[in-house]
C-alpha cells in the first residue's frame, strides 16, 4: 500500500468509529444535512452499521492486498 491508501482508510474506519463511538451525533446530524425529516434508528442500530463498515472497509483493503 502507498502512503496515500493508508490516509484512505484511515478517513474511512474515522468514519466508521464515529457512528460507532458517537451514535447520537450521528442521529443528530443526518436530519440536518437531509433537510427533512427522517425517522432515525436506536443508537444501537447506528453502532452496528458503523461496525459493519468498519468490517466491510478493512475487508476490501486486506482483499487488496493479496
Amino acid at each position: 500500500m502507498k502512503p496515500n491508501d493508508y490516509l484512505g482508510l484511515a478517513v474511512c474506519v474515522g468514519f466508521g468509529l464515529w457512528w460507532v463511538l458517537f451514535p447520537n451525533s450521528v442521529i443528530r446530524f443526518y436530519p440536518w444535512f437531509h433537510r427533512r425529516k427522517m425517522s432515525m434508528p436506536r443508537p444501537l442500530v447506528v453502532r452496528a452499521v458503523g461496525l459493519l463498515w468498519i468490517a466491510l472497509v478493512l475487508g476490501v483493503t486486506l482483499h487488496g492486498l493479496k
